[in-house]
């Protein structure tokens, strides 16, 4: 088994996108020999006064020593002998094996089936207790154990009653055996002194080949069936953003063979309740809920972004208090304005870290375009910055250092990666490729003073502004500046109607040309150079 997970998960498989949602099925195990550590079973009886219907036992809603036995439900079993489950409602567990011991783990409470060795009659309890309420017990005679033990009758095939507790369990009589667990008249599953309940099977799940669907940008979505040793030994350096949700996280303990964690600035997600599965350290978690909601799940922890981010939020989610997320930024010793817009409200700005000293800056706030070009208003120092508006931006006193902007407590928004149609300012959360000039797409240049047609071949990192302007004829646009919104326009950057210098490769001027024009076609062929980049004469 082991060597088909790893043989699967070598499949890359380009362009499969879209949710898949299908039931889990299972199959009876008749052989000891097919129980594996670390795949998934539903345990499951016949029951005497109902011997046409199967009972498995159901989920269970909490953990602790107040639940005493394990509901039943039943399901119906297809044509070939299988079950499958569509919902919820079924508990299915995790085996562990160690040599002739077996514990089966409930993923959804990540707790075990366990019992006490205490002193009973008829019955032991059947609990489902987690590792800190497994450790709990300090007394000798009544210790919690997780581990159960198959007992076959002449062969190693599996029949009636097989699954018996591991430690003895003192009786009323002072004597110590081992209890069964069996489902009861199709209402419970007990551990049972007597042969009093009825036949238990155990149903394996079967596995799903391991996928991986992965693009070229490191968009990396898992799918099927994976094993500790062969989801934990890929190269997760080489992944820009990791989707966990539609696969059960098996328990890893740490990176296996040539596994390599993920940069700091990739984000994973994973189901609810799952983060503890991933290998110590890993960063940037966010566990997802529901997909179909608003907010779709939370950070786990620390969240940390930068321009190599390429691939931006994928879900939207919740950082708590006291998590926090941070947005990194290189900024140069230059008075150039800069165009910024994250997917989550800003509450503080600092140099170099979280803690670091507070940037005193700057911001600008988009109003509208006008015939004279794009007006921008002031704003307030303490106005609040808000999640998904594009600002430009600049500190008061410029250095060549980095820039942390910080959240806590706030909502990370997610953002197809597609441009506007409609004129005005907007901001990107992923890296989009201008692939021609008819897109509308206007960027703010470096010197961080005018708005400049995007060329092909250009691209927005992630967490800027970019303005779009369906207007003809216009390669730049003029920056107007208001100290108010009530304030009458006034112009600071003026550059539309005035000639541009146009110099040759050898850094000689060969004349003029108004914004907009071409080079004159009586002028060589050749390339040519203006203030907003280069031009080629064909």
């Amino acid at each position: 088994m082991d060597a088909r997970c790893f043989l699967y998960s070598c499949i890359l498989l380009l362009g499969l996108w879209g949710e898949v949602v299908s039931a889990q099925t299972f199959r009876r195990v008749k052989d000891v020999r097919e129980l594996e550590s670390g795949a998934h079973y539903v345990l499951a009886g016949y029951c005497a006064t109902h011997p046409d219907s199967l009972y498995v036992m159901a989920s269970q809603d909490k953990t602790g020593t107040g639940k005493k036995n394990r509901a039943a439900r039943k399901l119906p079993l297809d044509k070939n002998g299988r079950i499958h489950i569509h919902d919820g409602g079924t508990a299915i567990f995790e085996l562990q094996v160690e040599g002739k011991a077996y514990a089966f783990r409930d993923m959804a409470l990540d707790a075990w089936l366990a019992y006490s060795n205490g002193r009973v009659q008829e019955y032991t309890s059947l609990l489902t207790l987690t590792d800190e309420e497994l450790a709990s017990s300090v007394n000798p005679k009544n210790k919690y154990s997780n581990k159960f033990e198959i007992i076959s009758l002449a062969s190693a095939r599996l029949s009636k009653t097989s699954l018996y507790t591991k430690e003895d369990v003192f009786t009323s009589v002072s004597s110590k055996k081992q209890f069964g667990l069996m489902p009861v008249g199709g209402i419970s599953f007990k551990l049972c002194e007597q042969d009093v309940g009825d036949s238990l099977f155990i149903y394996i799940k079967e596995m799903q080949p391991p996928v991986l669907a992965g693009r070229e940008d490191g968009d990396w979505t898992f799918k099927g069936d994976w094993l500790a040793d062969s989801l934990f030994a890929l190269d997760y350096a080489q992944a820009r953003r990791i989707d966990f949700t539609e696969i059960s996280l098996p328990q890893g303990k740490g990176m296996a063979g040539g596994g390599k964690m993920p940069k700091g600035y990739v984000w994973t997600y994973v189901r609810k309740g799952e983060s503890g599965r991933l290998p110590e350290g890993w960063p940037n978690v966010v566990e997802i809920d529901r997909k179909d909601e608003d907010v779709q799940g939370r950070a786990v922890t620390r969240m940390v972004g930068c321009d190599s981010c390429t691939l931006g939020p994928k879900y939207s989610f919740t950082v708590p208090s006291g998590t926090g997320i941070v947005w990194y930024r290189k900024t140069e010793d230059d008075e150039g304005w800069l165009t910024v817009g994250l997917p989550y409200a800003v509450e503080k700005v600092t140099w170099e870290s979280p803690d670091g000293e507070t940037v005193a800056s700057e911001r600008l706030c988009f109003e509208k375009i006008t015939g004279e070009g794009v007006v921008f208003h002031r704003m307030e120092t303490d106005e609040a910055w808000k999640a998904c508006v594009p600002y430009l931006w600049k500190a008061t006193e410029s250095r060549e250092s980095v820039v942390c902007f910080y959240g806590d407590g706030t909502v990370v928004q997610a953002q197809e990666n597609s441009l506007k149609e409609t004129d005005g300012f907007y901001t990107i959360f992923s890296r989009y490729d201008i692939e021609n000039e008819k897109e509308s797409v206007f960027l703010l240049d470096d010197s961080g003073t005018r708005f400049v047609r995007a060329a092909a071949g250009s691209w927005m990192a992630p967490g800027r502004g970019y303005l779009v302007y369906t207007g003809t004829g216009s390669h730049t646009l003029r920056l107007i500046e208001k100290d108010s919104p009530d304030e009458v326009d006034w112009i600071k950057f003026r550059t539309d109607g005035h000639p541009l210098p146009v110099y040759g490769p050898d850094g000689v001027k060969r004349g003029e040309i108004l914004p907009g024009e071409g080079i004159p076609e009586e002028w060589p062929k050749g390339l040519y150079i203006i203030p907003y980049g280069k031009m080629m004469k064909k």
